[in-house]
């Protein structure tokens, strides 16, 4: 039954309804809400944060503001101020990482940005002599699960 609804909606709708229908499954799990990413993490908050630390860093991205709140983080980076990046626990070991680039939102900008959280996730930065290192934004990240 399902199948034929979707079928005969795209005879009474055309081709406009595609891309509501498709956008989910072409974008994986980041999820577009008004101009604001989300993915989902299966991961220890200190984890994403640093990880995505990292990642403005990586892409010479200034973080202009670091805030706790009271279920994760806050940061506001970039020229302008132009990311807005809520981190938030949301059950034990799952954590959102919420992306607003500027008004509208810059989706491949955005999808730039998870994919250095996830190269970032679980690296641990060794110095010369082989000994783990504090980053720039002391997490000591040895003492990370």
């Amino acid at each position: 039954m399902k199948k034929l609804v979707l079928f005969l909606s795209f005879f009474v709708c055309g081709c406009s309804v595609a891309p509501f229908l498709v956008g989910p499954i072409i974008t994986g799990v980041v999820m577009w809400k008004q101009g604001e990413a989300k993915k989902y993490y299966n991961e220890d908050l200190m984890i994403i944060y640093r990880a995505t630390k990292n990642s403005l860093k990586e892409l010479d991205h200034q973080i202009h503001s670091d805030e706790k709140t009271k279920d994760g983080y806050f940061l506001t980076a970039g020229e302008k101020n132009k990311f807005k990046i809520t981190i938030r626990q949301v059950k034990l070991k799952i954590v959102e990482v919420s992306v607003r680039i500027n008004l509208m939102g810059d989706k491949p900008y955005a999808e730039l940005l998870y994919t250095k959280i996830d190269a970032n996730t679980n690296t641990i930065f060794y110095n010369d002599k082989g000994q783990p290192v504090k980053n720039t934004y002391n997490v000591i990240l040895t003492d990370l699960p």
